[in-house]
């Protein structure tokens, strides 16, 4: 009669990872899969001899009943696969791609033992990266869950700035927006150019009525410069490929970019004002 299996399952969010964090990890993966694989091949030798099989004729492929495997996938949706020995070989192509996904998966018969890692860069997919261990042996899957997430505390945390401010991030891009939008209707209504005087009168005597409609104006680009910055700052980044020192120079580019595209209007429309 088979032990029961215990599962344990966690998600991993706001977490950088470069090249070197996924070849340790690749790293530590594999040496947790073969601790199993070694008691697992130890058992399944003994079932053999206590069935009459010859020491002799037994080889690595009646033992090993494990299926495992290591799989990056690039921006371009090309998929690259490697064995566990094969580590070499995947630390080259971190080198030249830029890795949107990386799987590592491990199973074996013997224990029922499963072990599966996934991280996917979070502007790229909607699924969440996760790690998944489960078997027989409840040290292995406790150990193994603990180790794993020890690792990952090493790993840099991603900024949860954006995240965590969302509603002051909405509240004041609106009010910058109003405020830019109420100093160029202004302006326009001073200048007799664009508003009719109707318009002018509705803007001095409803004021309030205005700002809500102004505010329900500015709050689709509120929502699309939130997104903006979500893609900026991904739950799960992956750092990889020649040119990922460039990805981070782009970001900071794009902020201040933004910062620009907001606040500048905003101080401009106010001194016309004045003039």
């Amino acid at each position: 009669m088979k032990n029961p299996i215990e599962k344990k399952e966690f998600s991993i969010d706001n977490k950088i990872f470069t090249k070197n964090d996924i070849i340790s990890l690749v790293q530590l993966f594999v040496k947790l899969s073969n601790e199993i694989l070694d008691k697992s091949k130890k058992i399944k030798h003994k079932e053999l001899i206590q069935e009459g099989w010859l020491e002799t004729n037994i080889s690595e492929k009646y033992i090993n009943t494990s299926h495992s495997g290591i799989e990056f996938t690039s921006s371009d949706k090309s998929k690259y696969s490697f064995s566990f020995k094969e580590i070499s070989e995947a630390e080259d192509i971190l080198d030249t791609k830029q890795i949107i996904e990386v799987e590592l998966y491990f199973n074996e018969n013997v224990l029922d033992s499963k072990f599966v890692l996934k991280l996917r860069h979070s502007d790229t997919f909607s699924g969440s990266s996760y790690a998944l261990v489960e078997g027989e042996d409840s040290d292995w899957v406790n150990g193994t869950i603990k180790l794993l997430k020890n690792f990952l505390v090493t790993c840099r945390n991603q900024s949860t700035f954006v995240e965590k401010n969302k509603i002051l991030i909405f509240g004041v891009t609106i009010m910058l927006l109003i405020l830019f939008l109420h100093n160029l209707i202004v302006f326009f209504i001073r200048t007799k150019v664009i508003f009719p005087k109707i318009v002018g009168n509705m803007f001095s005597e409803s004021i309030i009525y205005v700002i809500m409609v102004l505010a329900l104006i500015s709050a689709t680009p509120a929502v699309l410069i939130y997104k903006w910055l979500i893609k900026l700052f991904p739950g799960i980044e992956i750092q990889t490929g020649l040119n990922y020192d460039h990805a981070k120079k782009e970001r900071r580019n794009k902020l201040l970019l933004l910062a620009i595209l907001i606040i500048v209007p905003s101080i401009l429309s106010f001194f016309l004002l004045r003039l």
